[in-house]
């Protein structure tokens, strides 16, 4: 669990958040549960190197937030935008953790059993479809991540979202089963075999 340390911004607007960026601090929000939304700002380098050693834990971990320096908040982060030239993130939303609300979170796929198989010992190659998947589930019951294992595909086989083994009391709301996983052969096709062009 993370401690995430935050200050609360007054000064609203477009010049306001350019400045609070020139001083390498990033615009938030905290919102959810009964209370009202709070405009805050978090430090570029502290929100880097939280992303950095927390990874998908801050989705899918509560995380304690501490509003300057004297309030203190369960969160989740939510989302988090990121410039398109610099890599750098502009905008960070983080909502209050509430044990018992029903969420709408992606959390990322984990493959098991990589080694074990038998389409990628016969030369296939593992495609990551989907590398997370979006659950419903309460905040409390919130997994880490999904596990699959691929210990039995061959090649041409894939996993689809129907197919995963879900924690109790997770859910997924998409009404499309989609693949998650497929083992296609060396050259992209999934029939493993080679295609010969044929020739007059």
């Amino acid at each position: 669990m993370a401690m995430i340390q935050v200050q609360v911004r007054e000064d609203l607007g477009t010049g306001a958040t350019r400045q609070l960026r020139r001083e390498a601090r990033i615009p938030a929000v905290l919102y959810g549960g009964t209370r009202q939304n709070r405009n805050l700002s978090i430090d570029q380098k502290t929100f880097l190197k939280l992303l950095d050693t927390e990874g998908t834990g801050l989705r899918t971990h509560r995380q304690d937030m501490v509003i300057d320096d004297n309030l203190r908040v369960a969160v989740l982060l939510r989302d988090y935008q990121i410039h398109p030239v610099t890599g750098m993130p502009l905008h960070v939303d983080f909502m209050r953790f509430d044990p018992n609300q029903i969420i709408h979170v992606k959390v990322p796929v984990r493959v098991e059993d990589e080694g074990k198989c038998p389409g990628v010992k016969s030369g296939g190659v593992l495609e990551m479809i989907a590398k997370e998947v979006e659950v419903h589930c309460r905040a409390d019951d919130l997994p880490n991540f999904i596990s699959v294992s691929v210990a039995k595909l061959q090649i041409g086989d894939s996993i689809h979202i129907n197919d995963l083994q879900l924690p109790s009391g997770v859910k997924i709301p998409s009404e499309d089963n989609y693949a998650v996983i497929t083992i296609v052969g060396a050259h992209g096709d999934a029939s493993g075999e080679d295609t010969v062009e044929e020739t007059a």
